[in-house]
């Protein structure tokens, strides 16, 4: 996927990477326009920009013709979200400026008249609320196919897969692993994973299908 450092040099945005350091491995969280939540958010990490539009997650790319790709996941929520989300993504979709605020504090997305106002997220503060929570109930495993955002995080034994199926949703640890699948610290994936009834009748295991696609992440609490 090409980098932050081309979209930059691209010209649809406005200051060359160089000139942003202290944008990198930064989570943002949607200011303006007002919208309910979930809102969405922007992850600058490893010169590349993906984030959560409402619904769905999305990364940001250029194609051979300098044009914005914007790849997302494909999940349905209700009409008037799939509405805004797709708000976003037309922007994103079209040549803009990346503005940040004289104290970093503030980031805002400019196509035209169209501004989306992002605001930065306090990953220390974010990642204390997590530690501050109580521990969720252990995750069971179904059988067939099926799509789950994952990640890897404290429970109760230690580390162990972290899995949601919708961004909205609270992390639940899973204590089992996935057949083909061993997390890095730090990336969160959204995986197509194949539920296998178990001989004994026990839980189901799960196996890997696919990745559908992966990211550096900064923590953020639910």
């Amino acid at each position: 996927m090409p980098s932050l450092s081309a979209l930059l040099i691209s010209g649809s945005m406005m200051l060359p990477t160089q000139a942003l350091p202290d944008l990198q491995h930064t989570e943002w969280r949607l200011q303006s326009p007002a919208q309910s939540a979930p809102l969405p958010t922007l992850s600058i990490a490893d010169n590349r920009i993906s984030g959560f539009a409402g619904c769905n997650r999305f990364t940001l790319g250029i194609d051979h013709d300098g044009k914005h790709q914007v790849a997302t996941t494909r999940m349905a929520c209700a009409p008037e979200t799939m509405q805004r989300e797709q708000a976003l993504l037309s922007l994103l979709g079209a040549p803009f400026r990346l503005l940040p605020s004289d104290d970093r504090q503030h980031l805002t997305l400019q196509a035209g008249k169209t501004e989306y106002r992002f605001e930065r997220i306090d990953a220390a503060a974010a990642q204390a609320a997590i530690a501050a929570k109580p521990a969720a109930a252990a995750w069971q495993p179904e059988s067939g196919e099926q799509y789950w955002y994952v990640t890897s995080g404290a429970c109760a034994s230690g580390i162990c897969l972290q899995l949601r199926s919708r961004e909205d949703q609270p992390w639940q640890s899973y204590a089992g692993a996935i057949s083909g699948f061993q997390a890095e610290p730090g990336r969160r994936y959204y995986l197509k994973l194949q539920g296998e009834p178990a001989a004994d009748g026990g839980q189901p295991t799960l196996q890997l299908v696919k990745v559908i696609y992966q990211e550096t992440v900064t923590p953020i609490a639910d």
